[in-house]
């Protein structure tokens, strides 16, 4: 009993403070006069995408395969499937402008798969004979648990938000790759072969399976943490134009001391590869995951060792701005930055991001809205979001349209969304 009772109640506590935070969600600028002296927030926000399916394509009654139509709009990196999903919550101490301070706590969880552009091309124009053709699969996901405070002030014309953050690492995937590869001999038969070893690191044994909390030490995970450091400074360069840089530089790495191994692969011959895949009574390719026991000859689906790996959340940087040309009932908030997911190691990956945002606000506040675009944690967002602020209780909601690509955001191709409110006075 003590067993299962100390597990569920640490988790219990544990869940209270992994609910999603964007406290800079529907305002970034660090001159804005706060809404409340004190105020206890929880945020919420999820966001899934692919760069070419939407809905239209898939509920259909008849649905309608046109592979020379699909490579033709297919972009050239090929087709992507990312998600991004964050809880957390937050207490606001505001004194004044001049001094705020907040503590918060939060999940967050990325991750994006892609396969090359060769296989819509191969599945559309076939395999000459006696050719051969590679298509390409990557993945890689992350989830951190997140812990920190945050200083915020202002000091002649600057705004400066200083916040370290101590996070822990629960899994990580490094970036996997698979090459697959197609053969067709001379009477026309096509081979097909792909392999992949995927590792998965994770702050618990998953040995242990349905037992997994049974010996459930949280000192460990909670030390294995890794710390990082944000810092925003913002200058009033003239009246209602306010502009400047954003950063978050991790300084010491989180560790993750399980490791989860398997070995996925897939392979068939086929004289018609359409044929085969669209038919329903041809048994599916042979495919599967695990690997054999080099003592015993026992398949197994993994292998499970204590190796350690190292994991950072990204290093940020870039520029914002806010302008209010008539007014704070209006406001254009640009941003423009550079990512680098896990840096200082060989799983490094590199992307930018950039948001647009214009924000209406109306009664003194009361009711406010916001129509933006961006690219943030790989995935391209076209959003609307309302807000409304009655001083002791706030409520805040945003949708949007959502894309591996650019051109996918404003095809349905994705959607996300994010929820929050404030309680204070």
């Amino acid at each position: 009993m003590k067993k299962i009772l100390l597990p569920s109640v640490f988790l219990s506590v544990f869940s209270l403070f992994v609910l999603p935070a964007f406290s800079s969600e529907f305002d970034t600028d660090l001159f804005a006069r706060p809404h409340r002296y004190f105020e206890i927030g929880v945020d919420a926000q999820v966001a899934a995408a692919n760069s070419y399916f939407n809905l239209n394509n898939i509920f259909q009654k008849d649905i309608v395969i046109d592979l020379k139509k699909i490579t033709n709009d297919m972009p050239r990196s090929g087709f992507s499937l990312g998600f991004y999903d964050k809880e957390q919550v937050f207490v606001n101490l505001n004194i004044s402008s001049r001094f705020r301070f907040s503590v918060f706590t939060d999940v967050e969880a990325a991750g994006r798969f892609s396969i090359s552009k060769d296989l819509f091309e191969l599945l559309s124009s076939g395999l000459h004979v006696g050719s051969t053709k590679t298509v390409d699969v990557i993945g890689y996901a992350d989830v951190f648990a997140d812990i920190g405070a945050s200083f915020q002030t202002i000091v002649n014309n600057y705004g400066i938000k200083i916040t370290p953050t101590y996070f822990i690492p629960l899994v990580y995937v490094p970036k996997t790759k698979a090459t697959g590869t197609l053969v067709t001999n001379k009477e026309g038969l096509i081979k097909a072969t792909a392999e992949a070893n995927v590792d998965i690191y994770t702050a618990l044994d998953m040995e242990n399976g349905s037992n997994l909390f049974d010996d459930f030490d949280y000192k460990e995970i909670l030390s294995n943490g890794g710390f990082d450091l944000s810092l925003d400074i913002d200058r009033n360069w003239f009246h209602n134009f306010n502009a400047g840089i954003y950063t978050r530089i991790p300084i010491t790495a989180g560790t993750l001391n399980y490791k989860m191994s398997t070995r996925m692969w897939a392979s068939f011959y086929t004289e018609n590869l359409l044929d085969d895949i669209l038919a329903s009574d041809i048994p599916s390719p042979e495919s599967g995951y695990g690997y054999e026991d080099e003592t015993t000859g026992d398949k197994k689906k993994f292998k499970y060792s204590k190796d350690s790996y190292k994991a950072y959340r990204p290093l940020k940087f870039g520029l914002n701005a806010s302008y209010a040309p008539f007014g704070n009932w209006l406001k254009i908030q640009p941003a423009l930055g550079l990512a680098i997911r896990n840096p200082y190691s060989n799983d490094k990956i590199i992307y930018p991001e950039y948001s647009l945002d214009v924000r209406f606000a109306l009664l003194k506040r009361v009711f406010n809205f916001n129509l933006g675009t961006a690219y943030q944690n790989q995935i391209f967002q076209q959003r609307f979001g309302f807000s409304l602020n009655l001083r002791a209780i706030e409520i805040l909601a945003q949708v949007s349209m959502c894309g591996t690509s650019f051109r996918a955001s404003f095809e349905r191709d994705g959607y996300g969304a994010m929820l929050g409110y404030r309680i204070g006075f």
